[in-house]
């Protein structure tokens, strides 16, 4: 159902989101809003991550795979009255390695989608350093923002992340 309001509101359409268990769920949105922002308001709603969704719908017998986070569901063809699949897939974990100030080299084991603040507590944890204390540098970046995930700096299965610890004083 397409729905005109008022021309300073945003055109929205009405879809349904349909989960593997069956449930379905009546949505409200905007047909600019993105394949990724559409994830994450279903990882508010349930507990699937959005790394963990795959999307999909049915567009006439052709299943159209919501694959790319940055397009926008028009620009993929889903109209008023679309229904979208979510299948949920477990994320496989990682292992990756961590070479301390003093040279001895750890494996850890990490999820997809994690985070570098999260990655940080695992080493504060096992390491004994504080959060604010360390400075993780790989490739020759340093990891400084918390809420970013391990794979947007690259780090993949193997990857060795280096351990240094910040100076103090000024």
């Amino acid at each position: 159902m397409l729905l005109f309001t008022s021309p300073q509101q945003q055109l929205v359409m009405d879809i349904t989101i349909t989960l593997l268990n069956g449930e379905s769920h009546p949505l409200t949105v905007a047909p600019g809003t993105t394949v990724g922002s559409l994830k994450d308001l279903l990882s508010q709603r349930s507990r699937l991550s959005p790394e963990s969704q795959k999307l999909f719908y049915d567009n006439n017998g052709e299943k159209i795979i919501l694959d790319d986070t940055m397009s926008s569901l028009s620009a993929y063809g889903v109209s008023p009255g679309a229904n979208i699949f979510v299948l949920a897939k477990e994320p496989a974990n990682i292992q990756v390695f961590l070479t301390t100030v003093n040279g001895q080299t750890h494996a850890y084991t990490v999820r997809a989608g994690e985070t570098v603040a999260g990655f940080k507590l695992k080493v504060k944890q096992r390491e004994k350093v504080a959060e604010d204390q360390q400075r993780l540098m790989h490739e020759s970046k340093q990891m400084d923002d918390g809420s970013r995930t391990l794979e947007s700096y690259n780090v993949k299965e193997g990857s060795t992340i280096y351990l240094n610890g910040r100076l103090r004083g000024g």
